[in-house]
């Protein structure tokens, strides 16, 4: 750190108003934009993937994107944890493994990166990503004035 970093940071510390915060440097993969999204899940990809909905039951009630296993954000951390053949009896799928993408989202994309952080935690290997458009960003993109069912 140059020295000229250390003082503007030494002033914002000591300054009320000011909290320094640390940077967060993320290991996932860049985020997944829309159209990639879409190539995905419609197979024009070739790349092996699982695909996680953190949102709470209750909003995925009103719709989901295709190939989405939910799994709310409060219960991720100790879904990835589980064994493989656990996982797979809870949630219908195969655990995710790191030889595959795992795509999050939710409903704007903050508690899709919070599960990716969770996740990152239990099981490093794993490549995940965040969706960060997440729902709001498929309905308006994909569904248009259609049903959201």
């Amino acid at each position: 750190m140059t020295s000229a970093i250390r003082s503007v940071l030494a002033t914002a510390s000591n300054t009320a108003r000011c909290r320094v915060v640390p940077a967060r440097f993320y290991t996932t993969k860049p985020d997944v934009s829309f159209s990639e999204l879409r190539q995905i899940i419609h197979g024009v990809s070739s790349s092996p993937y699982r695909l996680i909905d953190v949102r709470e039951p209750h909003e995925v009630a009103g719709g989901k994107v295709p190939t989405a296993t939910n799994i709310p954000l409060g219960e991720v951390a100790a879904a990835f944890a589980l064994p493989p053949s656990e996982f797979k009896v809870k949630y219908g799928i195969d655990r995710p493994t790191p030889s595959e993408e795992t795509i999050f989202y939710c409903r704007s994309g903050k508690r899709s990166q919070d599960a990716i952080d969770r996740v990152e935690k239990v099981d490093p290997k794993l490549i995940t990503r965040n969706y960060r458009g997440s729902w709001l960003n498929y309905a308006e993109n994909a569904l248009g004035d259609k049903p959201l069912k």
